[in-house]
């Protein structure tokens, strides 16, 4: 064959493809369109929780050329109506921890269960997002950053359709989730935060005219869990990776990427948690932090838990369970009290 050029290889080959197979029954007729197909038409799958919560997983919220698609969890109350502004309810998203290098939106901590924690909050009338965002290994803190203010867009974008109050958007975040958490709230309008467009599932000449979502990703609260707020002290959290330096090198980035760098009094209210007991990320952090959100006349409060450290994560399970409790409680009242105003 290889004597027959490459017209001859192709006609051999066509000839070849018209003989009838006999592998087998004949596969059902595909729909095949007259371009290439880039939407994710998989069916979307609900979940039902107690109390009439339902929640949508992998929802995809951004999808940048060169990295996975990102998705998030979205667990809908049984108030939050489509359509209108009636019965719309606040919005919180939730963001993870695992040192920037690992970790999901479904687990956090000592909780066995954690998309049933979401969905209890969910039950308290919020619409909760659980956000998965690029890792250490394929981009930076501010590329995780951008991630989490693209939730924000993209929710905020679709109100309507999730029954979402656009007004009202709380971040909450545990360790590097609280860290990242904290920067996006102190960095509203902060240009070198902002989400790029989503263009992976378009054609390429519309790829290069795509624009980002032109809605705010600026919220009206924040929670932080045990963060890790001076990057440049992290505690026993690696850093350099996610900052991109090492060693010495690393003062000018760990200063872009503290929270505390961006702070005036336009930044929301915060509520921060951490455990007395905690040997990876110490509690000054937080009460440093605490200190500098006030003397920027940012509105904060602080609660530390005796006993238990990372995670919550106490001596025992009945210590763990009860700092978890109380973490999750605490975090709600801060976030209802903020959505009544």
């Amino acid at each position: 064959m290889n004597g027959l050029g490459w017209t001859g290889r192709i006609a051999a080959a066509l000839a070849l493809t018209a003989q009838p197979s006999l592998a087998g029954p004949r596969l059902a007729e595909p729909k095949v369109v007259a371009a290439t197909v880039r939407d994710d038409v998989f069916p979307k799958l609900l979940a039902h929780y107690p109390n009439g919560v339902v929640a949508r997983g992998d929802l995809e919220f951004a999808n940048v050329t060169g990295f996975r698609p990102l998705v998030l969890d979205l667990y809908t109350p049984r108030k939050a109506k489509a359509g209108g502004k009636t019965n719309r309810a606040p919005l919180v998203i939730w963001v993870h921890g695992g040192g920037w290098n690992r970790g999901d939106s479904r687990t956090s901590g000592g909780f066995a269960d954690f998309p049933a924690v979401l969905a209890s909050i969910a039950a308290r009338g919020f619409v909760v997002a659980s956000v998965n965002y690029r890792l250490s290994g394929e981009a930076r803190i501010a590329d995780q950053v951008q991630d989490i203010k693209g939730a924000v867009r993209f929710l905020r974008a679709h109100a309507a359709d999730y029954g979402i109050d656009a007004d009202r958007a709380y971040l909450v975040g545990g360790s590097a989730g609280a860290q990242l958490a904290a920067l996006a709230a102190t960095t509203c309008g902060v240009a070198a935060f902002h989400p790029p467009a989503s263009t992976g599932r378009l054609p390429g000449s519309q790829a290069r005219l795509a624009k980002p979502l032109a809605v705010s990703d600026c919220v009206q609260g924040a929670v932080a869990w045990f963060g890790p707020f001076d990057m440049s002290r992290p505690g026993a959290l690696k850093v350099e990776q996610v900052l991109g330096c090492a060693g010495t090198n690393c003062s000018t980035a760990a200063a872009a990427a503290s929270p505390a760098s961006y702070l005036d009094t336009r930044d929301p209210p915060m509520l921060l948690l951490h455990g007395a007991a905690d040997d990876q990320v110490s509690p000054e952090q937080t009460l440093v932090f605490a200190d500098r959100l006030r003397a920027a006349g940012v509105p904060v409060q602080t609660v530390i838990l005796p006993g238990v450290g990372h995670g919550w994560i106490g001596p025992d399970q009945p210590s763990t369970r009860a700092a978890s409790l109380e973490a999750l409680e605490r975090t709600l009242d801060f976030l209802e009290s903020l959505a009544r105003r």
